[in-house]
């Protein structure tokens, strides 16, 4: 009978003696003349050949312990995601005595569970935790097919293209990255031929699915706090062209002139959203990463996106503009107007609070001394310290910017003191200066300090005490004359209580510091913030300023503002370039503001009171009763929404309360 390629998905148990036949003869190279092999099969045997695998191989090459733990490591977001997953495989299976595993797109086993006995005789053929099982070392199996063949697939016993793996059954399914499809590793159930059921092939598909899922919902989280850090970079360089990529190295977002970036510096990027960009995957250690990074790529190019839970991404700028040689741009997350001749008149608001602030950062900004600014996330640090620069005596300096939470120890060392040609793999030719050098003769401003590795802290400390900075690589010693400013949201004094940050770099940063207000504490500010956005931002689209529904103003008004002066920006830039006409609705809110929103009616509207007073004290009244519903009745932050004191808030509730009293009875 001529040679048939049967293409059923499970395997046929009845078969096994053809299959053998078979074997036998395609080993020997001899003409197949018998039916019962599947296409998926001798595919791979025909694979195994080209590979000139060894069909006498008793067991899968093996990796040592580290490079087991390295894999794990870079693998670490599947193997998180996998767990329930395969829990719930070894639940299932706990009496069949098997295997169930979790591969990388390598075919190398990085978890394995399943009943002793079995494990015990995998590891006669390395099927055991750093085993590789890729189709071109040992030869058909489920693992390594389904890597081959990117389809789930299930192989029995005298399928197997190696002798001693005849002994097993297996079946495995390809787990793919849901962003971009991609191969991220296979789940795998194995177990010695007598466990064979056709059922298995299913609950792998199950298990892939549900892990495939898992990854989406958490790549969906990781996409949305990386875009809501990155927005600012977007608009700040909105004539380069901006590549937003994700800790794994696969494009997010693009934004600008592709093609210019192509000729001008022979820029090769994939073009669809989720391709992977080499060297960008910050899963990989630092030397891997740069020995797969592009030649075209200049380091100065990265901007690292980082949050309270690690690193989230990278922005890619490719400077297009015709300010392409700049090191700093002013950065709108602080709200920015024309100011004259008053360098802190960009800072929006007339509050008293923030008018003493600035009163404070007038007097300083000629001293010429470091700075520490104290303040939360979002609240305007970078701003405080641009007006610092332009109202000091070192105004035509340069103003150069530096986020060391945003970089690993080597990186940050590189871009504070620079490197010279050939210092690490990945240098730039010619070498760097770092940002001290940059910014010689003016402002160097460091955000986030607080984060700065602790054995990075006393080499800041000498350039700051010495004004002496020696590039990463070299000897030669260059002298600067830099004012720092530093800034943080962190208390450096607890910091260095838990010997985290050195005591003697704390008192060489603040000489002077300055606490800048968080918005909840300056509310009356926000609408003036809030008009000036309009404002600008009807500039920046081409278009009339929007109209506000009086709820979405009260949302706003009346929302806390967790992240501050940039959260407030964000949200409104988001709710702007959405709306479609010429008014800003209430569905445009995000839910977490609409809910408060919500909330607060809910909670306000429940006490019916009397409104036979004035429109002013309709207003006030209002406000005070949604500040304390809002603060769920604490006063002391209620009065801070409401920007009075405490005792000011007790006042006008007494009267609030007279008021409801003479008009019931006047009922």
């Amino acid at each position: 009978m001529p040679f048939s390629r049967c293409g059923t998905l499970i395997p046929r148990i009845g078969d096994e003696p053809v299959v053998a036949s078979a074997w036998e003869h395609f080993v020997q190279n001899q003409p197949l003349e018998v039916a019962g092999v599947r296409s998926v099969v001798l595919a791979s045997w025909q694979r195994c050949r080209s590979e000139a695998v060894d069909p006498a191989r008793h067991s899968a090459p093996g990796a040592a312990a580290e490079r087991v733990r390295q894999l794990q490591r870079q693998n670490r977001e599947l193997c998180d995601a996998a767990r329930p997953a395969l829990e719930s495989l070894r639940d299932i299976l706990r009496e069949c005595g098997t295997l169930i595993m979790l591969c990388d797109p390598g075919g190398t086993v990085l978890h394995l569970n399943g009943e002793t006995r079995a494990r015990s005789v995998g590891e006669g053929i390395n099927l055991a935790t750093g085993g590789c099982w890729n189709e071109d070392v040992i030869g058909t199996n489920a693992i390594g097919t389904a890597i081959a063949t990117a389809a789930p697939v299930q192989i029995h016993a005298d399928e197997h293209f190696c002798l001693d793996v005849k002994r097993w059954t297996c079946a495995a399914a390809p787990i793919l990255d849901p962003f971009s499809r991609t191969l991220l590793g296979v789940v795998d159930v194995s177990g010695v031929k007598e466990t064979f059921h056709g059922h298995t092939l299913g609950l792998v598909v199950t298990a892939a699915r549900q892990i495939e899922s898992e990854l989406a919902r958490r790549d969906g989280a990781l996409h949305e706090r990386l875009l809501t850090r990155a927005i600012d970079h977007f608009i700040r360089y909105a004539s380069d062209y901006v590549v937003l990529v994700d800790n794994r190295g696969r494009i997010v977002r693009t934004n600008g002139n592709a093609q210019a970036a192509r000729e001008r510096y022979d820029v090769r990027l994939p073009s669809e959203v989720g391709g992977q960009v080499p060297g960008l995957n910050l899963a990989l250690s630092e030397i891997d990463r740069s020995c797969q990074r592009l030649e075209w790529l200049r380091p100065e190019w990265l901007h690292p996106m980082k949050d309270h839970d690690g690193m989230l991404g990278t922005v890619l700028v490719i400077p297009l503009g015709a300010r392409q040689n700049r090191t700093a741009v002013a950065l709108p997350t602080a709200i920015t107007a024309p100011a004259g001749n008053d360098a802190f008149g960009e800072i929006i608001g007339e509050s008293e609070l923030l008018q003493a602030t600035k009163a404070r950062a007038r007097r300083i900004a000629p001293l010429d001394l470091p700075v520490l600014l104290l303040g939360e996330t979002g609240a305007g640090k970078e701003l405080f310290a641009r007006a610092l620069h332009r109202a000091g005596r070192r105004a035509e300096g340069p103003f150069i910017a530096v986020n060391c939470g945003a970089f690993t120890r080597e990186l940050l060392a590189s871009e504070l003191f620079g490197y010279t040609d050939g210092a690490f793999t990945g240098a730039r030719r010619g070498g760097l200066p770092g940002k001290f050098e940059q910014a010689d003769g003016g402002t160097l401003f460091l955000d986030e300090i607080g984060e700065m590795p602790l054995d990075m802290q006393p080499h800041l400390l000498r350039v700051l005490q010495d004004g002496i900075v020696v590039r990463l690589g070299d000897t030669r010693e260059r002298r600067v004359t830099v004012r720092v400013i530093a800034a943080t949201n962190r208390d450096l004094q607890k910091e260095i209580a838990a010997g985290r940050f050195r005591e003697d770099l704390y008192h060489r940063l603040c000489v002077v510091s300055l606490q800048l207000p968080a918005l909840r504490d300056r509310p009356g500010d926000v609408e003036a913030i809030i008009e000036h956005l309009n404002s600008k931002l009807a500039h920046k689209y081409g278009c009339a300023p929007k109209q506000l529904e009086p709820a979405v103003r009260q949302a706003l008004l009346s929302y806390r503002w967790p992240g501050n002066i940039r959260e407030l920006q964000n949200v409104f830039e988001v709710m702007f370039a959405l709306s479609d006409g010429d008014i800003i609705d209430t569905s445009l809110l995000p839910p977490s503001i609409a809910q408060r929103a919500q909330g607060s009616v809910a909670i306000s509207t429940s006490t019916s009171i009397p409104v036979s007073f004035g429109r002013l004290e309709e207003m006030e009244r209002q406000a005070i009763l949604d500040a304390i519903a809002n603060a769920h009745g604490n006063m002391s932050m209620a009065a801070r929404t409401l920007g009075i004191s405490r005792s000011t808030l007790y006042v006008k509730l007494a009267s609030i309360r007279a008021q409801l009293s003479n008009s019931s009875a006047a009922t």
